[in-house]
């Protein structure tokens, strides 16, 4: 006897733009149910957390949390350092990766806020105010 289809939960909002692109707005509680969707739900959730704490070191004004935000986010193997002595649990592996994604989402969100020039990987850093 098969089995019966997966349902997805309905998306809390959907659009589509003018060029024909289906845009679907969801959340934890409407995200899209498959094989591996929730490690990868997860895994998004964690990189995000991580650099949300980055940023907020970065807007601290303390010296020591800036510089600290601002070496992790120097290189993927100074992001992935960060992961590992952070007290994160994974393993090298798991942390490269995740230093890829963090740096990937850091940058991205830079461009879209204005604050860098297409250069993916340059990250620029503001002298600490003494």
């Amino acid at each position: 006897m098969p089995r019966k289809k997966t349902v997805q939960p309905p998306p809390l909002k959907a659009f589509t733009l003018d060029d024909g692109t289906l845009v679907e707005i969801r959340d934890w509680r409407t995200r899209e149910i498959g094989q591996g969707q929730s490690k990868k739900f997860d895994a998004e959730e964690l990189d995000w957390q991580v650099l949300g704490g980055l940023i907020d070191d970065l807007m601290s004004g303390n010296c020591s949390r800036e510089k600290r935000a601002t070496e992790a986010l120097a290189s993927n193997s100074a992001m992935e350092r960060f992961l590992l002595n952070g007290g994160y649990e994974m393993d090298e592996r798991t942390a490269r990766r995740h230093g890829k994604c963090i740096r990937e989402k850091y940058t991205q969100t830079r461009r879209i806020l204005g604050a860098v020039e297409y250069d993916s990987w340059q990250v620029h850093s503001a002298p600490c105010q003494k």
